[in-house]
């Protein structure tokens, strides 16, 4: 196993899966398995286009998913993704008046 992990990858712990990753792009929920290979022109691990990381941000961004433009591009560490995930994971499990304090 691998300590890097590649966009598709941070994307999908982030956000919680094929299907919710897909519904954040407003694709249907299994398109995202092909971004795991490669094909002409990407990487496989790599987003397919940027219209899709646009989407990917702004989705994150309405719900406190802690993505940036870095993690769309160059992917991240596990140790640096298990932080966010755990991050996510904590302010998900606030109450709404504690997370507006």
């Amino acid at each position: 196993m691998t300590d890097h992990q590649s966009p598709t990858d941070v994307v999908l712990r982030l956000f919680g899966g094929i299907e919710a990753t897909a519904a954040a792009c407003g694709m249907k929920p299994k398109s995202p398995y092909v971004w795991r290979r490669a094909v002409k022109g990407r990487a496989a691990g790599d987003l397919p286009s940027a219209n899709i990381m646009r989407k990917l941000l702004a989705h994150a961004r309405a719900h406190g998913i802690p993505l940036t433009p870095e993690h769309l591009i160059f992917g991240a560490s596990e140790k640096e993704l298990a932080l966010l995930v755990a991050f996510a994971a904590r302010r998900d499990a606030q109450s709404p008046e504690q997370v507006a304090a």
